[in-house]
């Protein structure tokens, strides 16, 4: 429909202007007349219908109906658009009076060739405006669609990796609890053997109970829904708490003294993190140390081992969901949990090596956190700090707006 509207309005406008190019010779010839007596004008006649004679004023090269134009602008000016023949194409004639009374009309004509080509001209470039304008609503609705469907798509691509996942993580348990009951049910057997089956069977079911946790956790934190609940907190308080609460005999475990840091966190999840974090160092070293301290805007948590540190080529991949660097640990999930929470808080998880070597050729873990309040004197940042040459390093980085 619009582009119906637009091509009449440019025909209108292609029919104005040949319009004018005829009066305004009309216009010209009759000039010429009144001042001289006489003109010279192509294709131009002096008709006088009642007589049914013809005079023409200069060189002709068409034949137009003469007496049926004259006879049209006998009282005021007429156009007549008229075909030389089947071969020709149409032409445009003017009749106008001479004067008032001399029965005389002057007759001129132009030939359309030119303002057809303008006519196709604007019949191209509307169907090429129709094609592109076509193909635009094609893309935008395609776009739009997709839009639309992009919840639906991320729910159903939530929902399938939610089960390749828990599939993932219960297979290795399950096999474990089959493979211990099959065992013990394969004959009689004394009440030891039958007792080791069932804490085998307890192991798994615990380990499979909790990597289900960590798996919905790790879900609702994907999906947006474990908002953080910010408060203002002491960070250095929490990581003395977390170490705190942290039960082991083979590994030495310290908290660096450090000024009071307050940030605005969740607590639940920045404790989670840090847990997360220290767990995962305490299980490949034998003396693990947490620091908190300031650099520039930013607390930071740093937890620093001396471990063997991350094998070559798996830092990159530290804080992916089921990535392990060797058999230790529990599901693979705790270090991407660790990452989900800090990049709700604004912030971001690194992993680094080290080949500084020495007592701290483990694994660095950092979390920085932009202040709530800082002290008057800060600590000495970590590149200042023994902790810069503490070699492998897991840097959490966590913002919040001061």
């Amino acid at each position: 429909m619009l582009a119906v509207v637009i091509y009449r309005m440019g025909s209108s406008a292609i029919d104005r202007r040949a319009e004018a190019e005829v009066a305004e010779n009309a216009q010209r010839a009759l000039g010429q007349m009144w001042a001289n007596g006489e003109a010279e004008a192509g294709n131009t006649w002096v008709v006088n219908p009642d007589e049914e004679w013809s005079n023409p004023l200069a060189d002709t090269w068409v034949e137009p109906p003469l007496f049926t134009l004259a006879a049209e602008g006998r009282w005021g000016p007429a156009f007549l658009r008229f075909e030389q023949d089947a071969t020709d194409g149409p032409w445009l004639g003017l009749a106008v009076p001479v004067g008032e009374g001399s029965g005389t009309v002057l007759v001129t004509t132009i030939d359309l060739a030119p303002y057809r080509g303008d006519r196709s001209t604007l019949i191209r470039t509307l169907g090429v405006g129709l094609v592109v304008g076509l193909g635009a609503i094609v893309a935008i609705g395609w776009w739009a669609a997709g839009r639309s469907l992009e919840p639906a798509q991320k729910a159903l691509m939530g929902q399938r990796d939610f089960i390749a996942d828990a599939a993932h993580e219960l297979r290795t348990p399950l096999a474990v609890i089959q493979a211990s009951a099959s065992h013990a049910l394969s004959r009689e057997r004394p009440a030891d053997e039958y007792r080791q089956s069932l804490g085998e069977i307890r192991s798994a079911a615990e380990r499979a109970g909790s990597g289900v946790s960590e798996l919905l956790e790790f879900a609702r934190l994907e999906a947006g829904q474990a908002e953080p609940r910010r408060v203002p907190l002491r960070l250095d308080l929490l990581v003395g708490e977390v170490v705190a609460g942290v039960r082991t005999d083979d590994v030495v475990i310290e908290v660096r003294p450090a000024s009071a840091v307050a940030v605005d966190a969740d607590y639940s999840l920045l404790r989670q993190v840090i847990e997360n974090v220290t767990g995962n160092a305490i299980v490949r070293a034998s003396k693990v140390d947490l620091v908190t301290t300031v650099e520039g805007s930013w607390a930071s948590v740093a937890v620093v081992d001396n471990g063997p540190g991350f094998d070559e080529g798996f830092v990159e991949h530290v804080f992916e969901r089921f990535r392990r660097g060797d058999q230790q640990g529990s599901s693979g999930l705790g270090m991407a949990i660790a990452r989900s929470i800090v990049e709700a808080h604004g912030g971001r998880c690194e992993a680094e090596n080290s080949d500084s070597g020495g007592p701290w050729s483990g694994a660095c873990c950092l979390c920085r956190n932009e202040c709530h309040r800082r002290e008057s004197n800060p600590l000495p940042t970590l590149e200042s700090d023994r902790f810069a040459v503490a070699p492998a390093g897991i840097n959490h980085n966590i913002g919040w707006p001061g």
